[in-house]
């Protein structure tokens, strides 16, 4: 289906300081339909939790007219890396990974989302990239068992020393060749790579399924819709020019807006449902006009 506001999604980063049923409530009531799950402490660890769970969160979430469109375990946080040199680190890591499809298959996920970690500065990149390779290779077996697809994301330099731009996650699923593996497009996430959601379609092509989309500053904080730099109406014309027509998820991570998440939540639905309603010859003209 194209891009329309059906293709609106939300995620609970930014309530943290709040239950998730209350964001569940916020997301209902602003009118999505789409919900990312980021399963973290408070709302939904995997350590905390059982499969059975995962089962009643799914059954809430339909049973609020809500569709989870992807099972985002936190990984940037916890001591979390499929790339790491110690091997009990990246065995515990690998069984989070083979454990989140579990709980993503009882909720009704149809994706995981996965980083590649990274390796010490003072070795080869290629030793991580390495490491990278053959615990991608475990997670897509499993995956392609469960029927589940991955979508990975770039992590800036700060984070990770590999599979930090899109090109290089083109030569990974080039190393990897499994169709199970698909990629994610962060824009504030461009900002901090330096690169531009432009990159993802030319090195990643059909390969993008989904789009973490919120406005961003040169710094690349996760910023509520009008309060960066980016263009809204130039970005979904690209989207749309690429035929993307996957979910819009938005992402905040900012902390200012964990102390009342609800406003920046309806802020960016507003303004993606504005600029997602107009007519693409209209979105074109609108962005010459400002351009």
């Amino acid at each position: 289906m194209p891009l329309c506001e059906d293709s609106i999604g939300v995620m609970n980063f930014h309530y943290i300081r709040h239950t998730f049923d209350r964001f569940l409530d916020d997301a209902g009531g602003a009118g999505v339909s789409r919900v990312e799950l980021w399963a973290a402490a408070p709302h939904f660890y995997i350590g905390d939790k059982t499969l059975a769970d995962a089962r009643a969160l799914g059954r809430d979430l339909r049973g609020r007219g809500l569709r989870l469109v992807a099972f985002t375990p936190e990984q940037c946080v916890y001591p979390i890396n499929i790339s790491a040199k110690e091997q009990e680190l990246r065995t515990r890591s690998l069984r989070y990974f083979l454990d989140s499809m579990e709980f993503a298959i009882e909720s009704g996920a149809p994706a995981v989302v996965v980083t590649a970690g990274g390796g010490y500065r003072d070795e080869p990149a290629a030793e991580a990239l390495n490491r990278c390779v053959d615990s991608m290779g475990i997670l897509c077996d499993r995956a392609e068992e469960l029927g589940l697809d991955l979508w990975m994301e770039a992590l800036p330099d700060a984070f990770a020393n590999i599979v930090r731009s899109a090109q290089e996650m083109r030569h990974l699923f080039d190393i990897l060749d499994r169709r199970v593996l698909h990629a994610i497009c962060d824009v504030a996430g461009t900002v901090m790579c330096h690169e531009t959601p432009e990159d993802y379609f030319t090195h990643l092509g059909d390969r993008v399924a989904h789009v973490h989309f919120t406005d961003t500053d040169a710094q690349g904080s996760h910023l509520a819709w009008g309060e960066g730099m980016i263009d809204l109406d130039r970005l979904i014309a690209l989207l749309r020019a690429q035929g993307y027509d996957g979910t819009l998820t938005v992402e905040l991570t900012n902390w200012k807006y964990n102390v009342d998440p609800g406003p920046p939540l309806r802020q960016c639905v507003a303004a993606m449902r504005k600029a997602l309603g107009k007519a693409p010859a209209q979105a074109s003209r609108e962005v010459r006009r400002n351009g």
